[in-house]
């Protein structure tokens, strides 16, 4: 289906665009730096939870993608559906029944 091949493709460079931005020198400065904000005692548990997110958005985050771009792909179409009837309505494309 065409939506599902746009839908992975917009999800794909998406996913390629946030990898090149994590990968930039200032991102990973930004996010060593970060680690000063939390306070010493509470340094291990934040890195073994950032690790864990990271190996979650790995393994989950081109489908979650997927999956999103579909549900705005379907809101445009069913929009313009809407609009498109409205219109012919307006228009007297559509003729309605008389009571």
């Amino acid at each position: 289906m065409a939506v599902n091949a746009i839908a992975r493709w917009m999800a794909r460079q998406t996913w390629r665009g946030m990898l090149w931005l994590m990968r930039r020198g200032w991102m990973r400065r930004l996010q060593r730096g970060s680690m000063n904000l939390i306070p010493a005692s509470r340094r291990a548990g934040a890195r073994e939870n950032r690790m864990r997110q990271n190996r979650f958005a790995r393994r989950h985050g081109v489908p979650l993608l997927t999956f999103m771009f579909k549900l705005l792909l379907a809101s445009i179409v069913f929009t313009g559906c809407y609009f498109i009837a409205l219109w012919f309505l307006a228009t007297g494309g559509i003729n309605t029944p008389n009571r």
